[in-house]
């Protein structure tokens, strides 16, 4: 019996012995090559010149990477992975935790290559109809996170797509807690919650973003809380300058504040929102000068809804989607707006068809349309998801952008 022990303890002595070597072997070689190796992977993966300080890891594989750059694209002053062993081994790019401290990601969006000779809506004639094609759906990457984290990060949105001039929203002190989030079929609930702050221009207030709630990616439900706060109407201008002319209409500040409680049942996604115009500063008009009759337009659109919201400019609308292919538009939106417009005419004796007795073509110098003016209200708010949304399947660029931001 104790020659058995003694040869039990031997054994896994040498076990004990063999895996402290293998892991000084391991340490040391991921020491010297693992930031070669990331670096060239990440290089390969976007074409974008990858450097890392330091990169290493303890025992219970915690791997630590300091100081990551991906030029123009992604960087970070630290980046610790927990990997799940057994999600790997099953050919899942599984982790148990995924932290990331002080990021910093840019997407750029860039307008449409455009080839000579090529018309954009060129009429194509087939020699016979084509058979009707299922829409595949296509294969996601296997990837999942028990815990993820963002602490202090950055998010910058560029868009070079308006003509006008390309603008920069920028998301400050970004913190984002998901948990259980995984892009291939496995039945949990994931709890996400992101926060952070908009520094439209300098000096003044900043916007505050929130958006928490759950999803049940396997049954196609969910629920939401967004919150946008003190939006800069002015600084977003870009995205509704071919409907408003803001000097026309004399207004100097706007600021809007948004919300919208998101539900989700068996992949039917319904957005009640609500918007509210919290401050509006209007230009002073000079001694002797007449008033544009864009800006008459504007003080009416005001007084209508003031006179049914107790001195409010606020407007309830909802977004219906689906939770696999989310659409955002203006429909619903167009006509809430239409009705409130009804609600004022019924409350008072002002009529919405009074505005439209100006001229057009004085109209067409300050507002395309009445409804235009709504629609540019809320335009700005769903411009920065909206945008940033379309970014998966378009051109990328890195190369830097003048900004009053």
């Amino acid at each position: 019996m104790t020659s058995r022990m003694r040869r039990i303890e031997r054994i896994f002595g040498l076990v004990v012995i063999s895996l402290a070597i293998l892991f000084g072997l391991v340490y040391i070689f991921l020491t010297i090559a693992g930031k070669a190796i990331i670096s060239r992977q990440l290089e390969s993966l976007t074409n974008k010149k990858t450097t890392i300080e330091y990169f290493g890891f303890t025992p219970g594989f915690h791997l630590q990477i300091v100081h990551l750059d991906i030029q123009g694209l992604f960087k970070a002053d630290s980046i610790y992975i927990t990997p799940d062993i057994f999600g790997l081994l099953s050919g899942k790019l599984s982790f148990n935790n995924l932290k990331f401290i002080r990021p910093e990601l840019t997407f750029i969006r860039t307008p449409p290559v455009i080839v000579e000779g090529v018309k954009p809506n060129a009429e194509i004639i087939l020699a016979e109809p084509l058979k009707p094609v299922e829409p595949q759906t296509p294969n996601s990457l296997p990837i999942g996170f028990k815990h993820f984290k963002i602490k202090d990060g950055t998010l910058i949105f560029i868009d070079q797509i308006m003509t006008s001039k390309s603008i920069k929203i920028v998301i400050k002190d970004l913190n984002c807690s998901l948990n259980n989030f995984y892009l291939y079929h496995r039945p949990v609930v994931t709890k996400f919650t992101i926060n952070g702050n908009i520094p439209w221009r300098d000096g003044e207030e900043q916007g505050k973003v929130k958006l928490d709630g759950w999803i049940n990616y396997a049954k196609k439900d969910m629920r939401a809380t967004l919150s946008i706060k003190d939006i800069d109407a002015i600084y977003l201008y870009p995205y509704y300058s071919t409907w408003v002319d803001l000097d026309k209409a004399r207004i100097e500040k706007a600021r809007l504040n948004f919300a919208s409680e998101i539900i989700g049942i068996n992949n039917d996604v319904s957005a009640n929102c609500h918007m509210e115009l919290v401050d509006m500063v209007r230009k002073p008009l000079e001694v002797g000068e007449s008033e544009e009759k864009a800006s008459l337009i504007t003080n009416k659109v005001l007084d209508m809804f003031k006179a049914v919201d107790q001195g409010r400019v606020e407007l309830n609308f909802s977004v219906k989607t689906k939770m696999n292919n989310p659409q955002f538009g203006f429909d619903n939106f167009k006509t809430a707006f239409e009705g409130k417009l009804m609600q004022s005419k019924r409350a008072s004796a002002f009529k919405p068809e009074d505005a439209f007795s100006l001229p057009v073509k004085a109209m067409q110098s300050g507002f395309k349309s009445f409804t235009d003016l709504g629609r540019a209200m809320v335009d700005g708010v769903f411009a920065i998801g909206k945008e940033i949304g379309k970014l998966g399947g378009e051109n990328r660029d890195s190369e830097p952008v003048s900004s009053n931001s």
